[in-house]
């Protein structure tokens, strides 16, 4: 193995599973968490259902914890790179079974692996569409062998991203992507489903977990909640224990009703960015998004839509403060303008994009004399962000540019977003182990219908070589370079607006529940909404 990449101090930085002793433990108990969603179905299919089952009914093979630097072999007991990043080669644990008992082996996971070969929605990570891996051996039941076309050492963060499957109930299968999953079979904590109602669904552990004495919970109560708006009250009753989405005035309206209890932890997560469909005019005007950037006051929006939880951000390179070591502080300066508020220049630079008022109206108007007016979409529900666009109204409005509020359901807002359909939308950026991650998103053209983040119309094939690059480089300096011409790109080009650095919402109850992460025990990040992250989290939880 090459001991000069980024991978290799990756991989030699710990498996560990958790840091409970089960000595200090209670059996038993059942953990209630809520989901935002209209009614649990009868689909137990982890690609069609939300992703609820990632870490729950499906173990990963490996979780990359971006918080520690520690990777937590799971499925998997250990990862081998060739000396030329071509070849990996991942050893199961031994014993592994299935929660009906038969045998899971390197078949099920080159199994599965196929699987999204041949169904391309399966496809999570674009290494099939992406040309990165070209073949699966399984010489052995323990070992399975990935041959990529080209060197790669980021490949291997793709693989806590694909659902392992049991072979044997899922070869016979006419159709995967309509599949259900009905009597689902799987290798996660939670694998026995023991109630299923619309507006309920409980998990209960797998007989035949591969951890011995874990998971210490006996069950996971999914409750549904329409929007962000319903968790909050949810929550001071005390009918869920995990909080994951926004909670206004969390102090006043959580903690202090039951302050022995009740306990949030925010640390920094993904960036929040307004993206600009830059195949529209006159999105394709840099001018253009560059006003639309200089009009924002990040500050105020921080302390009034948020209270003053995100943290403003004023890097045009793509990234926020998840990745501070990676942020190149110069760029950021060269291009500090694009994100200070100034509306004396935004109103400059429409006037010489010759978006100007032309019928006296008040708002601003098209070179062609059309009307200059958008809409900004969010997820009907996300109040944090719905008041984060009232704002970028408002402050819009003060230089003449009339933008709107859009609020859908989630399968409308994620079709446009894969789509690029939208106008201007409200979205997160990837958070992984490295921010290529995020660039890889953003840019990668084989990601443009895939995913949330490559729908804004600005992908090349120089592009793709220059992310492409990052796996083939020898050194963390070369690897940096790559990462800092990403983000002199994404400044001058700006395909989409930073707005702010937001915290990981995570609010919890040790009325009955202990083993959480904490600001003192941070053994990782506290994202439910990520499978590799809630299973660490689901095999340290206990009852108090």
């Amino acid at each position: 193995m090459n001991k000069k990449t980024l991978l290799a101090a990756l991989i030699l930085g710990g498996c560990a599973t958790g840091s409970v002793s089960a000595d200090a433990v209670k059996q038993g108990g059942t953990l209630n968490v809520p989901i935002i969603t209209t009614s649990f179905v009868d689909n137990f299919n982890p690609y069609t259902s939300k992703d609820v089952f990632h870490g729950t009914m499906f173990e990963p093979l490996v979780v990359f914890n971006n918080m520690t630097g520690e990777t937590h072999y799971r499925l998997a007991e250990s990862l081998d790179v060739s000396d030329d990043l071509k070849t990996i080669t991942l050893t199961l644990r031994d014993g592994l079974k299935w929660s009906d008992e038969n045998p899971l082996t390197s078949g099920d996971v080159a199994f599965s692996f196929e699987l999204a070969k041949s169904n391309p929605a399966f496809d999570s990570k674009g290494v099939w569409s992406g040309g990165n891996l070209a073949s699966i051996e399984t010489p052995d039941e323990r070992t399975v062998v990935f041959k990529l076309n080209a060197p790669d050492s980021t490949f291997i963060w793709n693989l806590e991203k694909y659902h392992v499957l049991p072979k044997h109930i899922w070869e016979k299968v006419d159709n995967a992507t309509t599949f259900t999953n009905p009597n689902p079979v799987g290798s996660g904590p939670m694998t026995t489903v023991k109630l299923l109602k619309p507006q309920q669904m409980e998990l209960c552990r797998n007989p035949h977990y591969y951890l011995e004495g874990r998971p210490y919970l006996d069950c996971v109560v999914f409750r549904s909640y329409n929007d962000n708006s319903q968790i909050q009250p949810a929550l001071i009753k005390g009918e869920i224990d995990w909080g994951s989405n926004f909670i206004a005035d969390v102090e006043s309206t959580f903690v202090k009703r039951d302050p022995q209890h009740n306990h949030f932890w925010y640390p920094a997560n993904d960036a929040i960015h307004l993206y600009l469909n830059t195949q529209k005019a006159p999105f394709n005007d840099v001018r253009v998004r560059q006003a639309l950037s200089m009009a924002l006051d990040r500050e105020l929006i921080v302390d009034l839509a948020a209270y003053g939880y995100p943290t403003p951000n004023f890097n045009a390179g793509g990234i926020g403060d998840l990745y501070g070591q990676y942020i190149n502080g110069d760029i950021t300066k060269q291009f500090e303008h694009l994100t200070s508020f100034d509306q004396d220049k935004a109103n400059a630079l429409l006037d010489e994009a010759g978006v100007v008022d032309k019928d006296g109206d008040g708002y601003r108007d098209l070179p062609d004399g059309s009307p200059f007016q958008f809409d900004i979409s969010v997820v009907n529900g996300w109040t944090d962000w719905i008041q984060t666009i009232q704002m970028v109204n408002e402050l819009y409005d003060e230089i003449g540019v009339k933008s709107g509020l859009k609020t859908v359901d989630w399968s409308v807002y994620e079709k446009s977003l894969r789509q690029g359909t939208y106008d201007v939308a409200i979205n997160w950026s990837m958070v992984a182990t490295n921010p290529i991650s995020a660039y890889q998103e953003y840019y990668l053209s084989d990601r443009v219908g895939k995913g949330m983040h490559a729908g804004h119309g600005m992908n090349s094939a120089e592009l793709d070589a220059l992310i492409n690059s990052f796996g083939q480089a020898g050194t963390e300096e070369e690897q940096q370079a790559i990462l800092n011409q990403l983000q002199t790109f994404t400044a001058e080009n700006l395909p989409f607006i930073p707005l702010f650095s937001n915290p990981t919402w995570f609010q919890y109850r040790t009325k009955n529940i202990a083993g959480w992460p904490t600001e003192e025990n941070p053994y990782i990040q506290p994202v439910w909404y990520d499978g590799g992250k809630r299973v660490i989290i689901l095999n340290n939880l206990h009852l108090r």
